[in-house]
């Protein structure tokens, strides 16, 4: 089983999104996340299910307006 933990840079990335996306979702809580020393940080397994479970359909995060 795969423990790499990301900082909130390598997150993006791996989900090929904004840096400031990764801030918002981590702390509206839409993404698997915890804050150590002010500094977020992710499993890379949980962004995986998260991501599968997304372009399955069965996540709800298409509902992000910006404006």
């Amino acid at each position: 089983m795969d423990h790499e933990i990301f900082d909130i840079d390598a997150a993006a990335e791996f989900l090929s999104i904004k840096k400031r996306t990764m801030y918002k979702l981590a702390k509206q809580g839409e993404i698997p996340a915890v804050k150590i020393g002010g500094q977020w940080r992710f499993y890379r397994e949980k962004l995986l299910e998260l991501f599968k479970q997304t372009s399955d359909g069965s996540a709800d995060t298409e509902n992000q307006n910006t404006a």
